[in-house]
């Protein structure tokens, strides 16, 4: 550029040196726009510039576009092993809520269940009448 505005004071011509001819961008050589009469054209230079700079937004675009999508799926990742856990509490509330059996019964029955989390899970997705039906069973194994 300052060449070029050396060029147009003076008015003699330029010779293009290895550096005024390519650039590197992005890892591949790219050749500078031509020169007429030997000054080069500042409306090429300012188009090659613009495209370049048009680039670089989308790039950032797509980067952020990319790092929201695997953040989303880590959050997804996390919710899911945050609803695999076993809430020991629900779990404890669950038992002794349920009636016909006295305290220390429906507590060996926790204790029972909170030593695998595959049996509470189980224990936790059936409804009111399955779950009786497990104690009935845990009652007569337990003896």
């Amino acid at each position: 550029m300052l060449k070029l505005l050396k060029a147009l004071k003076g008015d003699k011509a330029i010779k293009p040196n290895e550096r005024d001819v390519k650039k590197l961008e992005n890892g591949r050589r790219k050749e500078m726009p031509s020169k007429e009469n030997g000054v080069q054209d500042v409306s090429e230079t300012s188009q090659v510039n613009s495209s370049r700079k048009r680039n670089r937004p989308s790039v950032v675009k797509d980067v952020v576009g990319d790092i929201s999508t695997k953040l989303g799926e880590v959050a997804a990742a996390i919710s899911k092993i945050a609803d695999s856990r076993l809430d020991v509490t629900r779990l404890y509330e669950e038992v002794m809520a349920i009636e016909g059996y006295g305290e220390e019964f429906l507590g060996d029955a926790f204790n029972y269940l909170v030593q695998s989390d595959t049996l509470a899970k189980g224990f936790m997705a059936k409804n009111q009448n399955l779950r009786m039906v497990w104690l009935e069973r845990f009652k007569r194994q337990h003896k």
